[in-house]
């Protein structure tokens, strides 16, 4: 009988086990992919990591053979190739670990011969040195002086290591391991500084030529106090929120990645993140090698070559999980499509003009525009992904930052939820992850926007900001953001290590849960915020010089003056923007705006010397419908149709027609608001708008709208009438008191979804009165086939009376 070796030979005292899965459960895709039975073992293990796929096996231990495998059980072992590792890596706060906590590390393991196995304990800081540093001192183009912390990757700041003599089946114990740390503060650097942020457990085969093999790893930490209890590492099945990209990673399928966000998410920082000489023995350690467009043969990866545009790109926390998933998932560069949205100075107001065409790339590949090299193809790069039933539509959206200029602050969370909604309109199923950037709590109040979302739409939320915050308890804030916010590439590692969290995987596996699409609305003004764009340029008869009247309830803007900043006012309320922007740019503009009223006019001013708009992107919202009052379905009563001139481009028709006191027209529509149209004049009168037959409105008409300067503006006018429930309505406009002009009415279907929609179906014959059980919540839209048909008089909430012969019926309300 083999022998038994205790697990220690002194005493450890039985606390948690601070490593994620440390029985080494994975789950094995490669059998969904080849069609070969393979479950029992896989080349990657859920949160650990390798430098390579093939690097590490992890296997069953029933099909370990009999002297390798312990006594006991082991669940899984892990067999390590020649030269190879296999790691984990986690924060303090992730641990509940401190500076001067004493960590001890048990593994056990089988080797040929003496010290072919080293197991580590690493204490991981970020880099700093005494002094500044200027990058043109290197050739660099950047001429400014920053504190040497921070420079490119963390760093070891001190390693615990063992092996063992004896071959065969053996226990190593790495005891005593200190975290060490020593943080200083303010802004400056120093060679004395540990700014320890994490520990990282590794695994390495010093062997050439053999494999080695390890199982059943603890992490503990000596409690010196007894009030403390360290957290259980808990692993969370966050992939089940992604059940539609995940199933794509295993099959090996192409799969089309957006990444929206600021400069912070494409990796913009102060001072730019290099290509640093990463080895601590070179005499150019930590100096930058390469700067701006990413050399794939500097980074030693030249199958990334037109894949990767940009240095920073390559070291953002976006960037890291594309290679993270070619290695976990034994894909190529040309299987994941990382499509670089984010851009710098913007916000997600800003994005809603550039959603078609980020989304169809519509764009081709650029190293500034989306992250690519130049000159490239998006066809020649992704072939797969073009010929995909589908085709090249995107599969997952990962907002991070997009922090910058607040749009509609306190409800910019409409503004977040509009483009989800937009995004599944347009491409559904489309599945969403959630992983901003935030320092140290209050950079942006936006990562409690994407919670909210995160909780209604069941989107995975990677909470990155609480471990950035609780890391700066212990290291220097300013090691993880030199200059201004912008993190560094290590801050960008520590970004990216809780985002590759929603990608692992582990038998059994969970039931996946989708995401919801269109469920009920979070905010109200979303709603103007989820429909497509129209843009205006500054030929158009709709821009009058430096105004601008909304199409619904959302518009980003560009323009300029000869004094700035530029000053935006909306229905007369002053607000702000940062400087003219005369160019239209898909990811930045001058001012963006949609807390208004749905059905209501709105007007857009830009107020200072010379002042001018020259582009508007404005939101149409989704089922909306324009009646002029040239459409059939007017009862205009004789009234006479005529031309009506207007200043503004004529948003609201280019035809009148003039009621005298109690004089009206009616028509009837399907929707579940309306908003009616008429021209403002000093000697109008006021109208008054009944639906079904109830007075909902009642509207003088002789008010002028005062500009920015002062002057009074008899223009055309709308107001909404809201809440009606979905259903038909019949609308009449009556003057009051003098003669009003009317323009046309709109309609809106504004349901978050379809979900409470009621529908009844049969036949039916003329004469016939169907009761309903249940009354409708308003008049219901009744359709009619073959011979069967229906006056609209004869519907009512209850029950509906049918004319002609027989045939079949579909009513519809709510």
């Amino acid at each position: 009988m083999k022998e038994v070796i205790p697990s220690s030979t002194r005493s450890i005292e039985e606390v948690a086990n601070l490593l994620l899965n440390p029985s080494f459960e994975f789950h094995s895709f490669m059998s969904h992919r080849t069609g070969k039975a393979s479950d029992f073992q896989s080349h990657n293990v859920a949160f650990w990591n390798t430098e390579a796929w093939g690097d590490i096996e992890v296997m069953r231990e029933s099909h370990v053979s009999i002297p390798i495998r312990p006594d006991f059980s082991a669940h899984n072992l892990v067999a390590i190739s020649p030269g190879k590792k296999i790691w984990q890596f986690f924060t303090l706060p992730e641990a509940g670990l401190a500076y001067g906590d004493e960590l001890s590390l048990s593994v056990y393991g089988y080797q040929k011969k003496a010290n072919q196995i080293k197991s580590a304990i690493k204490v991981i800081k970020t880099d700093s040195e005494d002094g500044e540093w200027s990058p043109k001192d290197f050739g660099m183009k950047d001429s400014r002086s920053f504190p040497k912390h921070s420079r490119g990757e963390l760093v070891v700041a001190k390693e615990y290591s063992a092996s063992m003599e004896k071959p065969g089946t053996i226990n190593i114990l790495v005891e005593n391991a200190t975290i060490i740390g020593k943080a200083s503060v303010g802004n400056k650097s120093g060679s004395k500084d540990i700014n320890t942020v994490g520990i990282q457990v590794e695994f390495e085969n010093l062997s050439l030529s053999d494999t080695v093999w390890v199982y059943a790893p603890k992490l503990s930490v000596k409690n010196s106090n007894d009030n403390i209890t360290h957290p259980s590492r808990e692993m969370v099945a966050s992939y089940r929120y992604l059940p539609r990209t995940i199933q794509k990673l295993w099959k090996g399928e192409a799969i089309h990645i957006v990444v929206m966000g600021s400069s912070i998410d494409r990796g913009s920082a102060n001072p730019p993140m290099y290509l640093y000489d990463e080895n601590p023995e070179s005499e150019t350690y930590k100096q930058p090698l390469s700067e701006d467009i990413f050399d794939a043969g500097k980074a030693g990866r030249p199958d990334l070559d037109g894949y990767i545009g940009q240095w920073r790109h390559y070291y953002s926390y976006a960037g890291r999980l594309k290679l993270e998933l070619m290695r976990k998932f034994n894909v190529t560069a040309d299987k994941i499509c990382l499509n670089f949205m984010a851009a710098d100075g913007s916000s997600i107001g800003e994005s809603h003009s550039g959603l078609q065409e980020y989304f169809s790339l519509s764009i081709p590949p650029d190293p500034g525009l989306n992250g690519h090299k130049k000159g490239e193809s998006w066809e020649s790069l992704y072939p797969d992904l073009f010929n995909r039933n589908e085709g090249a539509r995107p599969d997952l959206v990962i907002f991070g930052s997009g922090a910058n200029e607040k749009t509609d602050t306190p409800d910019e969370v409409a503004v977040f939820e509009g483009a989800i909604r937009w995004i599944q309109q347009n491409y559904p199923n489309t599945e969403f992850l959630f992983s901003p950037y935030q320092n140290q709590g209050r950079y942006t109040p936006n990562t409690v926007d994407l919670q909210a979302l995160s909780l209604r739409y069941q989107i995975p939320y990677m909470d990155y900001p609480k471990i950035a915050d609780d890391l700066t308890r212990w290291a220097n804030k300013y090691s993880l953001t030199p200059l201004d916010g912008h993190p560094q590439a290590a801050s960008h590692y520590l970004w990216f290590k809780q985002l590759e969290k929603a990608f692992e995987c582990w038998n059994p596996i969970a039931p996946g849960q989708a995401q919801l699409q269109l469920p009920e609305r979070l905010h109200p003004n979303t709603y103007g915020w989820e429909g497509d764009m129209l843009t205006f340029d500054s030929t158009s008869s709709r821009i009058n010089t430096n105004r601008f009247i909304f199409e619904d309830n959302a518009i980003n803007s560009w323009g300029k003056t000869d004094s700035e900043p530029p000053v935006p006012y909306v229905d007369g309320v002053k607000f702000e923007s940062r400087k003219s922007s005369p160019s239209y740019n898909l990811r930045n503009s001058m001012f963006r705006y949609g807390r208004t009223s749905l059905g209501d006019r709105h007007i857009l001013e830009i107020a200072g010397e010379n002042a001018k708009l020259t582009y508007v992107d404005s939101k149409i919202n989704p089922n909306r419908r324009f009646f002029s009052v040239s459409n059939p379905n007017w009862n205009l009563m004789g009234h006479v149709i005529v031309p009506f001139h207007s200043e503004w481009g004529a948003p609201y028709g280019a035809e009148k027609v003039r009621l005298k006191p109690e004089e009206y027209i009616e028509i009837e529509v399907v929707g579940t608001d309306i908003s009616v149209a008429w021209v403002d004049n000093p000697d109008a009168g006021s109208l008054a708008v009944f639906v079904d037959d109830k007075l909902v409105m009642s509207q003088s008409c002789n008010t002028g709208f005062i500009d920015t300067d002062e002057k009074v503006n008899y223009l055309e006018n709308r107001k909404g009438i809201l809440n009606l429930g979905f259903g038909l309505h019949k609308v009449r406009i009556q003057a009051k008191d003098a003669a009003v002009e009317v323009l046309s009415l709109f309609t809106y279907d504004s349901r978050s979804n379809i979900s409470l929609e009621r529908r009844l179906t049969g036949l039916a014959f003329g004469g016939e009165t169907l009761e309903f059980t249940q009354p409708f919540k308003t008049r219901p839209l009744v359709i009619c086939t073959g011979d069967l048909s229906v006056d609209t008089e004869d519907i009512s909430n209850t029950e509906v009376k049918f004319s002609g012969a027989s045939g079949s019926y579909i009513i519809i309300g709510e």
